[in-house]
């Protein structure tokens, strides 16, 4: 009994000690998986599914604290429903449901960086760290994206899409995974210049991101090297104390 509780324990460490992993992978199938599946559906349907398994991922993995839990459920519930109401309506209506759900969506994904933020440089995560910090890198391209298609969804045009194989027009509809690749390569400030924004506001978002992708990395570097170092000095004093 006490074997089958103690294998439990330790099962249940392992869960949420590499829980950020998961987050990862969801991220990487919102980011990645639905622009490559694009061709074989339609963009928003794949859209709508990733991102969906993605909210799920994050409620479930994210949050540990029983008022962030319930704080977070009830955002990600506006978001999830928001953009399949959205869809399902359709028209002007359907539009700005779908204005409202994406930014929700940007701020409940806003508040999980906060919560990897915090379990990576406050709690002092071990083991999970390099998985939270890419997590918590990848959410923030996708906060920025779900900016963009609010952004787009609210004014049509704030952003030059070109369509595959002539980048001397402009598409016509909404590609969420065209603004999910502008997000990232703005975060990383590469700047190819296919998509291009147009308008003040997106424009002003574009330069915002790039500041911000820095900063994270900055401050995300800074943080773990310095937990690094304090944890080496306080295994450093364990030791000699030991030894005394």
């Amino acid at each position: 009994m006490f074997e089958r509780s103690g294998t439990s324990a330790a099962a249940r460490a392992g869960f949420h000690r590499w829980r950020f992993a998961i987050v990862l992978l969801a991220s990487l199938l919102l980011a990645v998986g639905q622009p490559l599946m694009s061709g074989l559906f339609d963009e928003e349907g794949a859209f709508d599914v990733f991102f969906s398994l993605l909210i799920i991922a994050v409620l479930l993995l994210v949050f540990d604290q029983k008022e962030h839990r319930r704080f977070a459920v009830g955002f990600g519930l506006a978001a999830f429903l928001g953009v399949w109401v959205g869809h399902l309506l359709g028209g002007p209506a359907g539009r700005w449901f779908l204005v409202g759900a994406y930014l929700l969506a940007a701020g409940f994904f806003a508040f999980a960086l906060y919560g990897i933020l915090r379990a990576i440089l406050v709690k002092q995560a071990s083991g999970g760290e390099i998985f939270g910090a890419a997590c918590g890198y990848l959410l923030l391209g996708i906060i920025w994206s779900l900016v963009y298609c609010a952004v787009e969804t609210a004014s049509v045009g704030s952003f030059r899409i070109p369509p595959p194989g002539n980048p001397d027009t402009a598409v016509a509809r909404f590609d969420p995974g065209a603004l999910s690749y502008f997000s990232f390569i703005t975060l990383a400030t590469v700047g190819y210049g296919d998509v291009t924004p147009t308008t003040p506001l997106a424009r002003s978002l574009a330069w915002l991101e790039a500041i911000t992708g820095q900063f994270y990395l900055a401050v995300l570097v800074a943080g773990l090297v310095g937990f690094k170092v304090t944890q080496a000095m306080s295994n450093k004093t364990i030791r000699e104390e030991n030894h005394d």
